[in-house]
């Protein structure tokens, strides 16, 4: 006869069923349409840095080449790149790779390190047994939406979630077996994740704190030596992208640093701004619904993460770690949820996409509020069957809701891109081959896939664009006036916009998907337009009195 902690154990193949969730789901939305994982502007240099500067270094053996963000990603795509061809495949066959993992690991760490005690275990009351709340773990962060969109596209994101994840799990492992090559494995993985994205070099700390407590349990030499071989490897992953930042920082005399640009960006971070709604930054003007700490506060009920019908199982399960005092489910779920959540409500930038950074231990905690709140309803009510029943029944539409967004939350990415193709497509029926376009924000869609030669609005300044306006036959603007005259107003968009309007002059040729598209005066169009204005003038003049 099996124990009942063994026949409650799910299935030895259910790691990989959650592993095919996100590439089934979301990888079939973008096949079917027909999304190559480019959009806006960010993909687009990702794509363009790793399968130009990074696959070339790769090929000569180099250091990795001066980038906005970390290199990993671009790594990573340079090198599968190899072997599918430089093209946008590259990318999205990484980001939907990483996202199939993130489940699985998320599931591995529930499982390390959160059990329920003996008693438990035997109560036939309980909803889940020891097994239970890594699945659940597991299925909610696979069934989340923003995890979905984020792994069609040439981005970072899911990578960065994968090795922090992975990284968190080999630590549980370390602390529960004190072997060696878990926290050497650890220390890899969470290097690997910071160089991917600077988000977790913030999360090593309140596990560098736990990796600290776990090593100082045994004798001081053991602990000295495991504590020096995991910094060592970390030392030895970082090692690349720190030597290429301080020598483009000793090359640009201290102004620029490769890989650093985020944070630049970062820069002004302060614990007051959770409290404010608007900022001015380097993309200009920010203006918020909600103050920043409220906003992020609050994701994890948004129906692309995990639906105002799960998120408030968080609660319960914070409790519940809070109540048993453990390090490795404080540092590591507590810990985590709270660094990241500190980082993004003291930024000024409110942006969906980073709240997968705190995704996988804000799910544990909703598994384990789950199985608390089962437990706790199996003890009270009297029709304990029923009451069970109906949180399951929440748990399946809760689920449902999550799927079903992530269908909506992709598919509407795909439509943004879409809408940018039709503007191009619009502004190539407009606008003769050998003229020049500016444009603000869609330069890179236009660059890809347009005939039309591009220039980027942010780049230039009165001087360039005298120059640019006097060097072409025809010169025209295309922008979201709304934009650029409100959060880049006093930044390089809106200058040159305003610039643009007072000295060569601007015609509107006609608006489509919010954009609208100028004809620039061009010197010898300003020209004629000037005499033919003189001319008039003069006819309306009334004759000298004889």
């Amino acid at each position: 006869m099996r124990s009942l902690a063994e026949a409650r154990r799910p299935p030895a193949w259910w790691p990989l069923a959650l592993a095919l969730v996100v590439p089934a789901a979301a990888g079939s939305i973008a096949l079917l349409e027909s999304f190559d994982g480019l959009y806006g502007q960010d993909p687009f240099a990702y794509f363009g840095y790793a399968t130009g500067a990074m696959r070339q270094s790769l090929l000569h053996l180099h250091g990795p080449p001066p980038f906005f963000w970390p290199p990993a990603y671009p790594f990573v795509v340079a090198v599968v790149s190899l072997a599918v061809g430089p093209v946008p495949l590259a990318g999205q066959l990484v980001s939907l790779a990483a996202g199939a993992l993130v489940p699985v690991f998320t599931a591995l760490l529930a499982r390390e390190i959160w059990s329920p005690p003996e008693r438990e275990s035997r109560d036939r009351s309980g909803w889940v047994a020891f097994a239970g709340v890594p699945v659940i773990a597991g299925v909610l962060v696979a069934c989340t939406g923003q995890l979905w969109q984020s792994s069609v596209v040439v981005m970072a994101d899911t990578l960065g979630l994968a090795a922090a994840t992975a990284g968190a799990w080999a630590l549980a492992c370390y602390g529960r077996r004190r072997d060696l090559s878990w926290l050497l494995l650890a220390a890899g993985l969470l290097a690997a994740a910071t160089v991917t994205r600077w988000i977790y070099g913030v999360v090593a700390a309140p596990f560098a704190v736990y990796a600290l407590l776990v090593a100082c349990r045994q004798q001081r030499a053991t602990a000295l030596a495991h504590l020096g071989l995991a910094a060592s490897v970390a030392a030895a992953v970082l090692a690349p992208v720190t030597v290429v930042a301080l020598r483009d920082v000793v090359g640009s005399d201290g102004a620029h640093a490769a890989f650093a640009g985020d944070f630049g960006v970062y820069g002004g971070w302060s614990p007051l701004r959770a409290f404010h709604r608007e900022f001015t930054t380097a993309d200009g003007t920010l203006s918020y619904a909600l103050p920043t700490g409220l906003y992020y506060a609050v994701a994890p009920a948004r129906w692309a993460f995990l639906t105002p019908l799960l998120a408030p199982l968080i609660v319960p399960g914070a409790w519940a770690v809070i109540r048993r005092a453990s390090a490795a489910p404080v540092l590591l779920l507590l810990g985590w949820a709270g660094a990241v959540y500190a980082f993004h409500a003291g930024a000024a930038y409110q942006n969906f996409r980073f709240t997968l950074a705190y995704l996988p231990p804000l799910a544990i905690l909703a598994a384990i509020g789950l199985h608390e709140v089962a437990r706790w309803l199996g003890a009270v009510s009297t029709r304990r069957a029923y009451a069970v029943a109906g949180l399951a029944a929440v748990f399946a539409v809760g689920l449902a809701a999550m799927a079903a967004d992530g269908v909506h939350s992709t598919r509407n990415l795909i439509a943004q891109k879409n809408d940018g193709l039709a503007i191009v497509r619009w502004t190539e029926a407009r606008v003769p081959e050998d003229a020049r376009l500016i444009t603000f924000n869609l330069t890179s869609t236009f660059r890809r896939y347009s005939r039309l030669q591009t220039s980027e609005l942010y780049e230039q300044e009165p001087t360039r664009l005298t120059v640019l306006v006097a060097s072409r036959p025809a010169v025209f603007l295309l922008v979201d006036v709304s934009s650029v005259e409100g959060q880049w107003r006093r930044r390089s968009p809106g200058r040159a916009f305003r610039w643009l309007e007072r000295n060569p002059g601007l015609t509107p040729i006609g608006a489509h998907g919010g954009f609208t598209l100028f004809r620039v005066a061009t010197p010898a169009r300003r020209a004629g337009h000037e005499r033919r204005a003189a001319a008039a003038r003069s006819e309306r003049r009334p004759a000298a009195a004889p």
